[in-house]
């Protein structure tokens, strides 16, 4: 069954061509820290992208809870998904996946920060 979040914001950005793309991300969760409640989920979602990882695209932060009236919705695409737990830094998890060979979808990638602090990179990958 696909999981409903909530957007709280986003943004689009590049990782290489972006001299902003650290400060635009670190304001997108700076700004959905107002709607942090204990004992929930928040997602860093990568959508839209124009190619791969080298590429633009879109970063949303999203809860599984209604944060505020009239937030968007969008479900998590039924997809399969490789699972990276993030160790210390989710920048430098995030460099080490763009090493691997996978056959990644570029559709749908999201970062699951657990209410336990744990942090966990669900990567998209093609069937």
């Amino acid at each position: 069954m696909e999981k409903q979040l909530f957007i709280i914001n986003e943004v689009r950005t590049n990782n290489f061509n972006d001299s902003q793309v650290a400060d635009k991300i670190g304001a997108l969760w700076e700004e959905a820290k107002q709607y942090q409640q204990e004992n929930q989920t928040f997602y860093g979602i990568y959508m839209d992208y124009e190619s791969d990882f080298s590429g633009d695209y879109s970063v949303r932060v999203a809860t599984d809870y209604q944060a505020f009236v009239g937030a968007e919705t969008i479900l998590i695409p039924q997809q399969q998904y490789r699972i990276f737990p993030v160790e210390n830094d989710v920048f430098a998890t995030w460099q080490e996946i763009w090493k691997l060979p996978l056959d990644r979808s570029y559709v749908f990638d999201y970062e699951e920060y657990l209410p336990d602090g744990s942090i966990l990179i669900h990567i998209g990958l093609n069937a």
